[in-house]
């Protein structure tokens, strides 16, 4: 299976839409962090089979050097977001790597705000664009956080370095 963008992927109560880079759960968004998103993708797309832990480094982390600990770290936040009740979705294989256990089904994307689920229709919920408006202003005032505090030390530095420059010998 490889996932296509004009697909939705079912598994127990959850669709995965990867053109919208969505899960939901029945009609409700389910949030994921993009790496955890990623995450999902790629076990729905090897669904049963095992993917090595270097592997799935490799194809959510292509360009950076991670430990094992940022792996499990996102394993154990997918698998807290899916787990209701007790059921489970993905498989540990010690000291091997990941195995998503779910049955997949692949379900074919009528238009961008209808979805076709067996012989019925569901509208897409409006609060998901509301989200991602929500989820970009988070992020553009975490960036400008993290821009003050950079401005902060550096006005520090320079202030220490005029300091010491400016004291008598």
């Amino acid at each position: 299976m490889s996932l296509q963008p004009n697909v939705i992927y079912e598994f127990d109560h959850y669709r995965l839409d990867v053109a919208e880079r969505q899960l939901l759960r029945g009609d409700i968004a389910v949030p994921l962090q993009p790496k955890v998103f990623d995450l999902l993708c790629v076990l729905v797309e090897h669904q049963g089979h095992l993917l090595e832990k270097d592997e799935l480094m490799q194809l959510i982390w292509p360009d950076v050097i991670v430990t094992e600990a940022n792996l499990a770290n996102n394993v154990s936040i997918l698998r807290k977001t899916l787990c209701v009740n007790g059921e489970r979705f993905v498989e540990t294989v010690p000291k091997s790597g990941y195995r998503f256990i779910a049955p997949v089904r692949q379900v074919e994307k009528l238009n961008s705000t209808r979805i076709k689920l067996d012989d019925s229709s569901v509208e897409q919920t409006p609060n998901i664009s509301r989200q991602r408006n929500r989820l970009g202003w988070w992020r553009w005032r975490k960036a400008m956080v993290i821009m003050l505090v950079i401005l902060l030390l550096v006005g520090v530095v320079v202030t220490i370095s005029y300091a010491l420059a400016s004291r008598p010998e």
